[in-house]
């Protein structure tokens, strides 16, 4: 199996030819469900065994975690660090004369 190519201009432009289906794909949760369905139609259509068609979802299943968890990684990380806590001050000050 090849690697797959996958980049933010490829999911962009997915979302868009949803979108040109159903207005309401804009929304990444229904966009999800699309693509969810997709794969359901597609390995439906396969004359395979019942139990290998079972395997591939459960696969596939993983995957889409491994998937979500390895983008969430590469955001934080890009994040900036958090700023410090507020400190109090403390002292007195007085003007240089």
């Amino acid at each position: 199996m090849s690697e797959l190519q996958l980049s933010a201009q490829l999911v962009k432009d997915v979302q868009a030819v949803l979108v040109q289906h159903d207005e309401s794909a804009a929304d990444p949760g229904l966009t999800s469900q699309y693509l969810c369905a997709i794969v359901g139609f597609l390995l439906g259509q396969q004359a395979i065994p019942a139990d290998q068609k079972n395997e591939i979802m459960e696969n596939l299943g993983d995957f889409i975690k491994y998937v979500a968890n390895d983008v969430e990684k590469q955001q934080a990380q890009q994040a900036p660090p958090p700023s410090p806590p507020a400190q109090e001050a403390f002292g007195i000050w007085r003007p240089k004369s």
